[in-house]
């Protein structure tokens, strides 16, 4: 099974009110659904890959628990109690059960615990949210289960009713932003629904490269790259254009530019496939490229223009068709 997944809010970082809603923190981890069978557990990542190895104080102190199907995040926190992902970046990918266990010692984890998808061999996927987090409250996962280095490993996502409140605090205290869900949401596996609703405090999301800029200096290096997203994604198949969001040109390393210059030649087009065109100086030195390839933005506001204000590159983005840039997820990058 594959995890929910959240819609971005209709007015970006002010979540949806009214009494149908219940908000979460946005919790700055690694997605996860634990599946607990006869006393063990194991991990899945969202794309249904089996992570159990990396995280050994989970498996370890899964305690008193029936068979259940969770769905949550996994956290580290940093030496000031916030959980980040640069405190958890060096748990991600490791899966060497010495580094592992040395690192669960030194760099713990939490699985924050948000939703309960099956119990005793029971489907609850149908059942209202509030119905599933009633049987959640049930289970008593920090009394049942054991602890690590003195700490409870398996939390339970605490839920809100002043959506708004919990934006002011978490932006306050740094934490990644808020999660609206509908009280009588069903839960939808792999699906995307407006049911839930993210409110991250970051600025991120995916954009689709139209165009490319030269250095100044060096006209066969890669200086900038022109990002949009679909006009129309209705008859983006047909008629692929852009609006424009930014020229972006920090952020990737030099191997990285080598390697993404070369598939920008071979897409080369003599079409600008924004609309509108931008009128920057620099798109006389631009050369346009069929909007195929999909890459992640960083950045610290818009204009009123709506452009991107001091955009970075984070990372190209492979698994994002360009029609579904605006809704995509976005991934976990450290720094």
């Amino acid at each position: 099974m594959r995890p929910m997944l959240a819609v971005p809010a209709a007015v970006p970082g002010v979540p949806p009110a009214g009494p149908e809603w219940v908000h979460e923190v946005k919790w700055d981890g690694v997605r996860v659904l634990a599946e607990v069978t006869g006393g063990s557990v194991r991990l899945m990542n969202r794309t249904e890959g089996d992570i159990t190895g990396g995280y050994p104080e989970i498996v370890a102190t899964v305690g008193g628990l029936p068979d259940v199907l969770l769905d949550g995040e996994v956290v580290a926190f940093d030496d000031s109690g916030r959980p980040t992902l640069q405190a958890i970046a060096h748990r991600m990918h490791v899966r060497d059960p010495r580094r592992t266990s040395a690192l669960s010692k030194t760099r713990p984890v939490s699985y924050m615990v948000f939703d309960l998808l099956s119990l005793n061999g029971t489907d609850l996927t149908r059942l209202p949210l509030m119905e599933r987090r009633a049987l959640l409250d049930e289970l008593g996962l920090e009394r049942v289960t054991a602890t690590h280095l003195g700490q409870p490993v398996w939390r339970l996502s605490e839920m809100h009713d002043d959506g708004a409140l919990l934006a002011d605090v978490t932006a306050a205290t740094g934490l990644e932003g808020v999660v609206s869900k509908r009280r009588s949401s069903p839960y939808v596996p792999g699906g995307r629904s407006d049911a839930w609703v993210k409110v991250p405090h970051r600025h991120e999301l995916v954009g689709v490269i139209g165009g490319w800029v030269p250095e100044t200096d060096s006209p066969n290096r890669l200086g900038s790259v022109w990002v949009g997203q679909a006009a129309d994604e209705a008859t983006f198949a047909i008629a692929p254009v852009l609006y424009p969001l930014a020229r972006a040109g920090s952020g990737l390393s030099h191997a990285s530019r080598d390697d993404l210059l070369q598939v920008l030649r071979e897409i080369q087009t003599r079409t600008c496939p924004f609309d509108p065109r931008p009128t920057e100086p620099e798109v006389r030195r631009t050369t346009w490229v069929e909007p195929l390839l999909c890459v992640q933005i960083r950045y610290l506001g818009s204009n009123d223009g709506g452009t991107l204000r001091q955009p970075v590159l984070r990372a190209l983005r492979p698994d994002v068709l360009p029609v579904d840039a605006a809704t995509a997820e976005l991934w976990d990058i450290s720094g």
